[in-house]
Parts: structure tokens; sequence; C-alpha cells
């Protein structure tokens, strides 16, 4: 081993790897490249003989000099060229071919080893002067060639510079010269607030690597449509540097080397992107990644639109608002903030919170300790819109918390509750919304503040939920609902509701209605898991009970499942209370399987058996029920099996086929998890069934539950792929059995202790029955 002094820095040399690394070290004009093939081992190692062949570029020590203003290093710190997190990049640029010996070099593109091309021109002069260009469209210039190789084999093709070192484009400039893609993203790095990334994406960057997430044109001209601008707006708006800067990860992560999880970006730690890597498809921000271009300090992903933080997440980009971050994770709502939207949010600063805190005489910490007041104070702060300055207009929108703010927009100036937007600081944009700075922490007007949970809320309201609260306290849901840790949404039917509803579902009265087994799940089928005003009760939500509630609209009215929201946006210290017209059924059992084509045979079965009224909703008493269903193909497959059923037509004039049904369900509401090894009874008047695996992947009667847990509101569905068969109804009582099986002396036994006439009768009994032999030998052993 030898070692170099390479630019002030002695690098320890390995023994020669390849026959192309043995020519470089034997070069005295080619040290530093010897030293930085040292430092990146890996581009080394593949250099190795058996990779090859290899064509390559050796620029000199002079070429590596006279690079180093074009990377912004000064001559007095040429070691930190090999320092840089590039250099492998760049080294493997210097790598044309991996496949074979060119020598000479012809005039066109050729792929690197880095994945960049590089382009050969040849001159028509007397004496041609070849040169390879990148990102320096001078080029090198090839001032000698040589073949090398081992043992007089010289497959290997080396071609000397001394000019400059060949270097790949970087991401500004591939950007740059993408025109038709990404002319607005360039002009964007182009301002002034941008001169830093610009330059981070340079050359001259120190070399670090960048990872960047570019919207085409086509996205920004939909952002600026969405956003009413032109594109000088855009360019002289502050929150430009934001916005680009979010795009922008530090480090190289190709497509292929994505994992799911949130990055953080150039924006800093508050503004992390979320990717998901599904297949060979990977999405940011739930944005599908385009195309993959190559740069030599890093990659750019072609993306269709323009990302941005969410509100919260803009309000961490400023030290401003540090004290609002602070409370806004203190009273839990990040998340609620960093969803969907959109929202406006008043944000106050830092100053306007301390001057809050004197009003009130609080510290911070006084401040956070009541969390429901502090989550209240900021809502009230927050519209569930977007509201941009120039769009505003004199209104009262109601906010988050459900108290409306008074808005006055004279000429273009806007206050907020008598607070003043300043114009220079608003229109802060987020994805999700848009930030307005104030100086004023707005106070919730007295009296707006609810102080009761939805139970109370619904019990204060007049005469006109008493039934609705007898409801949940029957149901046990009460102490669900008052729970103050989590946020409902109640869609309250009023006492005529529940009277009517006592009609359509069979019952004599109200207090009928209240005894049904399935009133849990039809109250949870009015109630929601989080706080959902009326202006997001929209599209499909999820019910507590598991069935979706679809919403309609009509005119002016908005409905859930068909009953009308007669009033909205009654708030609750734990949620918001929606008052509807009539109480909501979620998906009976018989609607359930008359919904899935899989079930149709099913259905005319039961129908035909007078058996699908048992599984509807007029159905006294809300019995539940478990149904093991057998598929269109299980019927098939019986009656294809089953000489005495010609077709369906005879199945379903079976005279036992309504025996045959029942043995397929179980009362009670019994989920997959809930099983349990054994026999279990069924409505079958005598047969059971039979759990086994009930712990992993459970089978009834043998027959593995290939869908399980279909819910319904009056019980559960597991599809299976069988026709379940009840066995033969016993004909015979326990003394006729052990007399038929031949155990004489029991049956004399039973008589002689009085016992044949209580097995004689409708009692259930198992009996363990001892033969005539175990007779004669307890005789023995008891010394008779």
């Amino acid at each position: 081993m030898r070692v170099l002094a390479v630019a002030g820095v002695f690098l320890p040399l390995s023994a020669a790897q390849s026959a192309v690394f043995t020519h470089i070290e034997g070069s005295a004009d080619h040290a530093t490249l010897e030293s930085a093939l040292n430092k990146v081992t890996a581009v080394k190692d593949a250099l190795a003989d058996a990779n090859g062949p290899f064509t390559m570029v050796a620029p000199t020590d002079a070429a590596f000099t006279a690079a180093l203003p074009e990377l912004g290093i000064a001559a007095a710190d040429a070691a930190t060229l090999l320092d840089r997190a590039d250099l492998g990049e760049i080294l493997k640029y210097q790598v044309l071919s991996t496949t074979e010996k060119v020598n000479p070099l012809t005039a066109g593109d050729i792929t690197t080893v880095q994945g960049m091309t590089a382009t050969v021109t040849v001159s028509s002069d007397a004496t041609p002067v070849t040169k390879v260009v990148g990102s320096n469209a001078a080029g090198v210039t090839i001032s000698s060639s040589a073949d090398v190789g081992t043992s007089g084999n010289e497959e290997h093709a080396v071609h000397v510079c001394t000019d400059r070192i060949l270097l790949p484009k970087p991401v500004y400039q591939v950007a740059s010269e993408a025109t038709d893609l990404f002319s607005t993203l360039v002009a964007a790095l182009d301002t002034a607030g941008l001169a830093d990334v610009k330059t981070g994406l340079g050359l001259q960057n120190g070399g670090a690597l960048h990872t960047v997430f570019a919207p085409t044109n086509d996205a920004f001209t939909a952002y600026l449509t969405a956003r009413g601008i032109d594109s000088d707006a855009l360019l002289a708006d502050g929150e430009l540097a934001n916005i680009v800067k979010y795009h922008i990860l530090a480090g190289k992560v190709m497509a292929a080397d994505v994992t799911t999880g949130e990055q953080a970006t150039l924006y800093g730690d508050a503004g992390k992107l979320s990717l998901v890597k599904d297949g060979s498809t990977v999405t940011v921000d739930g944005v599908t990644v385009g195309s993959e271009v190559l740069a030599g300090n890093g990659v750019i992903h072609q993306i269709p639109s323009v990302l941005m933080p969410n509100v919260v997440e803009v309000a961490k980009g400023s030290s401003d608002f540090s004290r609002l971050v602070e409370a806004v994770v203190a009273a839990d709502l990040a998340t609620t903030l960093t969803g969907a939207g959109p929202f406006t949010v008043f944000a106050p600063t830092n100053a306007a919170f301390d001057a809050y805190l004197t009003k009130v005489s609080k510290t911070m910490d006084e401040l956070k300790a009541d969390k429901d007041a502090l989550a209240a104070l900021l809502k009230y702060h927050v519209v569930p819109s977007e509201v941009m300055l120039a769009d505003a207009t004199t209104s009262t929108p109601a906010s988050v918390e459900g108290s409306t703010l008074d808005l006055v927009k004279t000429g273009d100036d806007l206050t907020v509750n008598g607070v003043a937007v300043p114009a220079a600081t608003a229109n802060m944009q987020a994805g999700n919304g848009v930030v307005h700075v104030i100086g004023t922490v707005l106070e919730i007007p007295a009296g707006s503040t609810p102080t009761k949970n939805v139970v109370q809320t619904a019990a204060d309201t007049a005469d006109e939920f008493t039934h609705l609260v007898a409801a949940l306290t029957k149901a046990n849901l009460t102490a669900t609902l008052e729970a103050t840790d989590k946020k409902f949404t109640v869609f309250a039917p009023t006492d005529a509701a529940f009277v009517a509803a006592a009609a359509a579902l069979g019952e004599d009265d109200v207090a009928g209605l209240l005894e049904r087994a399935d009133l849990a799940q039809i109250l949870l089928y009015h109630v929601l898991g989080s706080e959902t005003k009326a202006a997001a009760v929209t599209g499909s939500l999820s019910s507590m009970q598991g069935a979706p509630i679809e919403v309609t609209t009509s005119g002016e009215k908005t409905m859930v499942d068909g009953a009308e929201i007669t009033q909205a946006d009654i708030m609750a210290t734990n949620g918001v209370v929606h008052v509807v017209s009539s109480v909501m059924l979620p998906p009976s059992l018989a609607d359930v399987l008359g919904a899935d084509a899989d079930f149709s045979t099913l259905v005319e079965a039961l129908e035909a058996a007078e058996l699908t009224s048992t599984f509807a909703w007029a159905n006294k008493g809300g019995a539940m029920h478990t149904v093991f269903a057998p598929t269109n193909a299980a019927f098939e497959a019986l009656i294809a099996g089953d000489d005495t059923i010609a077709d369906k037509d005879a199945l379903l004039a079976l005279d036992g086929l309504a025996d045959i049904l029942k043995y397929h369900v179980v009362s009670g509401k019994v989920m997959a998890a809930g099983l349990t090894d054994g026999e279990q009874a069924t409505l079958h008047s005598t047969a059971t069934l039979t759990v086994t695996d009930a712990g992993s992947a459970p089978k009834i009667n043998g027959n593995a539950v290939a869908t399980a847990d279909m819910p319904a509101g009056n019980g559960v569905i597991h599809k299976i792929g069988a026709v379940l068969m009840p066995p033969p109804a016993p004909t015979m009582n326990l003394v006729e059995v052990a007399a038929d099986k031949s155990l004489a002396n029991l049956a004399t036994a039973l008589e002689t202790a009085q016992l044949k006439a209580a097995l004689e009768g409708a009692e259930k009994y198992t009996v363990f029955g001892p033969t005539d032999a175990a007779f004669a030998a307890a005789v023995t052993a008891l010394g008779e």
C-alpha cells in the first residue's frame, strides 16, 4: 500500500482492484482521481474487470483543480472536494460504458453508469477534437486515450482530460432545460426568496443531494386557477418559498427506494410529506408520482399537483406562532386541523397570546390545563371553509366551535370581531385551507360555550327527546356518550319519531321498542364517533353501529338515511346534536342478504319458507340472529349432488326447507371472534351445529367460513360455501335407546332406581351408559 498526498490530504490507497484502477494508480497525473476512487470504494469496486469492459473518462489532477471554481470551491479548500456527498455521482458519471470498449469515441449520446447521458462531439478538423459534454456546454476535451487490460488483453478504454471534470447536470439545470414541464417551478426558484434553495440544487452546493417532487406547469396552472391568481401574483407571494421547500427532501430518494412514512422537507420538521409505496406506485400526500428524472445531485419526481403544507404546518413554520402551536397540541387539535378541511384559521401571534394571558390573569400552563376550554377557544378561531382575503364578505360565519364570527369587509380591509386582518400577513396558503395572522386572541361570546355533554343536551331540550334519553339508558349507552375524552355526533330522533318507529317495527308502543334486543344497534346507527357539524354532513358517514349513513339533499333539506335534519348544530361539550325527523334503521339481515347477488337463492328460499320476516325489522322483540349463509354456488352443489332435488324449483318446494334454513341460524349476534369450538344450538328444533378451529379459521360442520362478520342492524352474516343439512330427528327416548343398544342391565337398573319415567320425558339429559359387561364387572368389584 502506498500513500499519496492530494490537496493536503493523505489517503491510503489499497491494492489495485482492476486494470482500470491499476492504470490510474500508475499515472503520476491522476493522484486526485485515485484518491477519489479510494474514498468512494463502491465505485472503485464496481470497476473490477469482471464487471466490464469499461470506457472511462479520467480527469487529471489539473482537471480537478480547474473544476474547483465551477463547484464553488476555493483553491485553499480543495480537500473538501473529496468530502462531497455527490462525489460518487461524479465518479460514476466518468464511466461511459460497462458493456464495451469504445476507442476512439464516436459522436452521439451515451448513457453513463450514473444513469444520465453525456454527449460526445467530434470536430471535423484535420486533427479531430473529441469532447464529452455534461453540465458545462464547453465539455471536457479528450487529450489522450489508451486501451488497458491485464495479461495482454486490453479490454478497457481510458480517455484522459486535463481541462475540467466531466460533471453531470444538477437538479436546477435539469429542471431549467425541461421548459415544457418545469418552467413555472424554475421561475419560482429564480425568485429572491428561494436563492438559497436554487443554490442548493446547483453545482455550488457543497455536494448536497436532494429529491424534488416537481409540480408540472399544468399543475401550477390548476393551482393558480383554484386560487384565482396569475403567475405574477404567485411569484410575488410571500408564501412561495415555503410552498416550494415543501416539495424538496434532503438526500436522493429514487422511486424504488421509497418507503411508506413521513419525510421531513426543506420546509422544516413541521412540514412533512406523507409517502406511500404500494407495489410500484408511489404517492406523496395522496398524489401519484409520475416520471423520474435523474440529476447529478439528486432526482426529480414529476407530480401533477402542487403540494401544500396543512394549516398546522404553516403555523409551525413561523416562530411567531409558537404559542398557538403549543396550544393546538395541548388541546389535541393537531389531528383535526391536519385533516382534509378546508379551514380558515385566524391565527393569533405570540404577542397576542401574551396579551390575552395577561388579560385573563393566567400562565400558559394554566391555560393548557383546561383542555376543553382551550379547545373551544382555538376552534373559535377556525371557520370550516376556505376564505381568502379577496373573497371575504361582511358576514357571520359559524366557527368550528359553533359560535359565529363577525366579519366586516370595508373596501379591501377585513376585520374579524373588530380585529384587523392585515393584508400583508393574510392568505398564508395551506393544502387544507388558509391562515390569516391577527394581533388579538378572539374571545368566545358569553353564553355560547356549551356546558353539557350530548346526553345532557338532549335531556335538557324541552320534552322533545324523553324517549331517546330513556332508550340510551335502557341500552346502556349513556356512559359511552357522556365520555369526556371523545367527540360524538348524535342524530337525535324526536319523541314523535320514536312513536312512529314503534309501530313500524311491529311493537305495541314505545315501551315495547325500548325492550327490543336490537335497540343498541338502532341507537348506535344514529351516532358518529367524531364531531361533525352540519356543513360537513355530506356523502357517506361511518356510524358507530358499523353501517354507513348515506346523506342526500332535497332542495334546502339535508336527509340522513331518509330522515330530515330539522335542527342542526346543537353544540355540546363532547360533540354536536342534530335533530332528525325519524328513527333511522341500519340495513337488516334481510336487507344485507337481498343486496348481495351471491345470496339470491337463499333469499328465494327464505321467502318460500316464509322466514323473511324473521330477519327483517318488523319483527316484534327485535331478536338478533347469526346467519351462516350459503352462497348460490352452495345451493347449486346441493342440487347437483342430491338425486331427490331435481332443480331449484324442487328445492324451494321441499317440505323440510324451513328446517334446513333454521339449521343455519343461531340466536344472538355472534361475531367470528366470539365463536367457540363445540356444539351450537340453532333455530332448528333439535339439530345443533359443530364449530371447529374457532380461534383461527372457523369451520361450521367442517365447512370454512368464506367471509366473516358481514354486519347488519339485527345480527351478523357469515358466508359459507355449503348448504348444511340437519341430521334426522331422533325417534327414541333415552330408555328406548338403552334397550335398542342391548344395554339390558342399564335398562333394568333405571327401572329399579325409578328413573325410567324421568328419562322417557321431554327434559334433555346426557347418559353415560355402561355395557352389560361393565355391570358384571361392577358386581364383582362391589362384592355382590
